[in-house]
């Protein structure tokens, strides 16, 4: 399994996020990507454990939204990770 860490954690991305990034042929290397190099870009006032950073690219935007969480298993394992929840990109007018 992959394993990729932003800020020593792992992010483990949402069923809707998931295919958020298949539809736009990303992985979770550009969603860390995004959340080093990009700015915050949060349209409202977030929670303290969600991050929102975008990064634009030519006349397209990249947008990565992240929640701090603790994932608990079946099997009374827990870890704390970022779960990924949205992955966009839109296009940029000028």
């Amino acid at each position: 399994m992959l394993d990729v860490r932003y800020q020593s954690l792992t992010i483990k991305p949402s069923l809707s996020a998931t295919r958020e990034l298949m539809k736009y042929n990303k992985d979770l290397t550009d969603v860390v990507y995004v959340l080093e190099n990009g700015y915050d870009c949060s349209a409202s006032k977030r929670a303290k454990n969600i991050v929102e950073r975008c990064l634009k690219k030519g006349d397209k935007e990249m947008k990565a939204v992240v929640v701090r969480v603790q994932l608990k298993y079946p099997d009374g394992y827990s870890e704390e990770v970022w779960r990924l929840i949205h992955f966009g990109i839109i296009g940029i007018r000028r």
